[in-house]
């Protein structure tokens, strides 16, 4: 349905999907849309130590990488949380976290 429409998204996936899921991995890249970084496992962020996000962070990117050839420069934490040590740890290794809208369109 994007490609119907011209539309290209950026896909923000757990490290665990793209494990049991990587030919839809490859294909979202191929199809000219970006993967980004959810996160490895989904766990709560604010309650890990840094060098435990940085940890999950990495992995994730790492699958990431090996299925898409690029190595993901933005995060969606999980659940949304995060907080100054979050955002810290997160920038500590060059990638910026991003928070999400939701708008709806409808086309005509």
């Amino acid at each position: 349905m994007l490609a119907d429409y011209g539309v290209k998204c950026t896909f923000f996936v757990v490290g665990n999907w793209a494990d049991q899921y990587p030919e839809q991995a490859k294909a979202i890249v191929e199809s000219g849309n970006e993967l980004m970084n959810h996160s490895n496992a989904h766990d709560h962020y604010n309650s890990l130590t840094a060098d435990q996000i940085i940890a999950d962070v990495n992995t994730c990117s790492d699958k990431i990488e090996a299925l898409a050839g690029v190595r993901p420069t933005l995060i969606r934490c999980p659940f949304g949380e995060y907080d100054d040590h979050v955002i810290s740890a997160i920038r500590s290794i060059g990638m910026e976290p991003i928070q999400w809208d939701v708008e709806r369109y409808h086309m005509a």
